[in-house]
This record gives structure tokens, C-alpha cells and sequence, in this order.
């Protein structure tokens, strides 16, 4: 059997209830993610705004990549958890999660 894309597989294999279940849980993942890595960047971009400090010393501060930095900046990074702590760590903050019904 010859599978031309990834949605014709799932639409051979499970019933639309399923596949629109699928969906749905992934743009909830998606959404989450999403807010996640644009409070990060939203924060990053205020404390170098309030800081004084430039790009090239924020790479310097984190010893990530300048495209690591530029990409957490942007919102556009998938972060650990690690990174993430080391980031609010150097801004001073504690962090926590805030769970709500999505």
C-alpha cells in the first residue's frame, strides 16, 4: 500500500471523529506553545529594553548561539526547560507555570 501523504494515511486508518480529535488536541498544543515562547521572548526583549543590555551581550550572558538568542527573541525557539530557568535566572525573576482550562 503506497501512502501519498500523511493525511491519507490517517484518513485510511481512522474515522474523521478521530482524525478531528487529533486536530483539535494538536492546535491546543500548537496555541500553548505558542503563548509560552512569546511571553519568554516578551519578557527577554523588556528586561534588555530596561537593562541596557544589547544583543551581542545577551548571546555573551546566556552562552547560547546568536541564533539561539535571536530565534528566543523572536518567540520562534523551542526551549527547555533548563533554558528557560537559566533565562529568568539571569533576568532575576522566578517563573511559574499557570495551568487554566484551554
Amino acid at each position: 500500500m503506497k501512502v501519498k501523504s500523511f493525511k491519507s494515511y490517517l484518513e485510511k486508518r481512522l474515522d474523521k471523529s478521530e482524525i478531528a480529535e487529533i486536530e483539535q488536541v494538536a492546535k491546543v498544543e500548537y496555541d500553548i506553545l505558542l503563548a509560552l515562547q512569546q511571553d519568554v521572548a516578551g519578557d527577554v526583549v523588556n528586561f534588555m529594553s530596561d537593562n541596557h543590555i544589547g544583543f551581542n551581550d545577551l548571546v555573551r550572558k546566556l552562552g547560547k548561539s546568536p541564533t539561539q538568542v535571536s530565534n528566543i527573541i523572536k518567540g520562534d525557539a523551542n526551549l527547555t526547560m533548563a533554558t528557560i530557568a537559566q533565562i529568568y535566572a539571569l533576568m532575576g525573576k522566578k517563573v511559574r507555570i499557570k495551568k487554566e482550562a484551554a
